[in-house]
């Protein structure tokens, strides 16, 4: 039975739209005559189009005069990927987590300059429970903080120096010097830890996410009481927070 054709289909962007997936489809640049043959429309009509979309970057031309796709695409795939709900990419991967390690698995992104845990996961038999607690200004205290704000841009980091860094425990970090040393050891080892900084007797471990574009979108952390991570299993723990994070990062689009 023939697909049904929506009324509402506008005949040029759909022939535009078929362009970029012909362009798409093949892994070299091509001509108006080609890719008129293979739409099945004049030439005029094609290079009308390619025209238009050159135009607003969704083309790109050599100088032989054949066609590409634009770098336009490119930038709107990011886009695409970060819109995704990165609570659905990670929900199912950070159940895994919590009953791997039996500890709490939470997810978090930054706001501007402040702290969102938009997940927590909780394992089926919880050893540890969080107090409640008001993240959003303990981005320079928690691991997942310290992974996003290692790798935000320096005017974030300059806006949360600016406001004040606030001391939690005994052992948060408050001297900038200290804490921008210590965001370079996270960006060169590719994890971050917090112990005792915002809640003491917690330790929380996190990792990076990365979006399609390659850039961090989110963390992954598990919070475990402090005297239960011994050496041996916070090398494993770091393991497998990597791992759950790679997965993660490849639903959404990184190829990392």
């Amino acid at each position: 039975m023939p697909q049904k054709v929506s009324p509402y289909i506008v005949a040029s962007v759909d022939r535009a739209l078929e362009l970029l997936l012909i362009l798409g489809r093949h892994p070299h640049a091509m001509g108006v005559t080609e890719l008129s043959k293979i739409l099945g429309v004049q030439k005029s009509t094609v290079h009308s189009l390619l025209q238009t979309m050159l135009a607003r970057g969704f083309v790109q031309q050599t100088d032989n005069g054949r066609y590409s796709l634009g770098m336009r695409l490119i930038h709107l795939g990011e886009i695409c990927a970060e819109r995704l709900d990165i609570r659905t990419a990670a929900r199912q991967i950070m159940v895994e987590l919590a009953n791997e390690t039996k500890e709490i698995a939470l997810l978090a992104v930054l706001a501007r300059d402040e702290l969102v845990i938009v997940d927590k996961v909780e394992p089926q038999r919880p050893f540890l429970i969080i107090p409640k607690f008001d993240f959003s200004m303990a981005i320079h205290s928690t691991a997942v903080g310290k992974v996003l704000l290692a790798h935000a841009p320096d005017e974030i980091y300059e806006a949360i120096l600016a406001r004040g860094i606030e001391r939690f425990t005994q052992f948060t970090l408050t001297d900038p010097e200290a804490l921008r040393r210590e965001l370079i050891k996270v960006r060169e080892q590719g994890y971050a830890l917090g112990c005792n900084e915002t809640i003491e007797g917690i330790t929380c471990i996190a990792v990076p996410i990365y979006n399609a574009g390659g850039k961090v979108a989110a963390a992954l952390s598990i919070s475990s009481a402090s005297s239960m991570l011994g050496a041996d299993r916070y090398e494993a723990i770091i393991e497998i927070l990597k791992e759950k994070a790679k997965l993660i990062s490849r639903r959404l689009g990184c190829t990392c």
